[in-house]
């Protein structure tokens, strides 16, 4: 049994939330109503410093029923386990792999397997070979574009020279031995 079955695994039971989420559940809706101008994140603050303020006898309301929603979140796993004839060590083993799975195929994954490894690599030699065809494309842009600025320049100081005629270069020529 590599596989579970997509019946059987929308069937799985979901974890249940930890005290903290359970107040946090609790607490939300209220303090949205009070505080409309809040961010999620600034009312995530305020209910973690509540949660830090409530007292004992308080949080152990929280405790008791993540304590009871655990019960029955282990007898409606087994109860599923029974009900599709799945190995708990097999399913731990597959939901593990899928995680591992869902990491690797996540953009932007610091955790890489030799396998994603080597095709990260093949990509990054795809990428340095492009970017070197861009700079060598570049680099000739750039070059050709020197040529044309030299001509240009070149050209233009030919125009800015006074043209004389051949008498007066004699002429100047004379003068200067003179």
């Amino acid at each position: 049994m590599d596989q579970i079955s997509d019946e059987a695994i929308n069937a799985m039971p979901k974890k249940p939330q930890n005290a903290y989420m359970l107040f946090r559940a609790d607490t939300y809706d209220d303090l949205k109503k009070k505080n409309q101008d809040k961010s999620m994140t600034e009312l995530t603050t305020m209910i973690s410093a509540l949660w830090g303020e409530l007292d004992d006898k308080k949080k152990e309301k929280y405790n008791k029923d993540y304590d009871k929603a655990t019960e029955q979140y282990k007898t409606d796993y087994a109860g599923w386990l029974k009900k599709f004839k799945l190995d708990e060590d097999k399913v731990k083993k597959f939901l593990k792999d899928n995680k591992q799975a869902k990491k690797r195929n996540k953009k932007g994954s610091k955790k890489v397997t030799k396998a994603s490894k080597n095709e990260d690599e093949s990509d990054d030699e795809d990428e340095q070979k492009i970017q070197s065809l861009k700079n060598k494309n570049q680099k000739k842009q750039q070059e050709q574009k020197e040529q044309i600025v030299q001509k240009n320049t070149k050209d233009n100081k030919e125009q800015q020279k006074p043209k004389v005629n051949p008498q007066q270069q004699k002429e100047k020529k004379e003068n200067k031995k003179k």
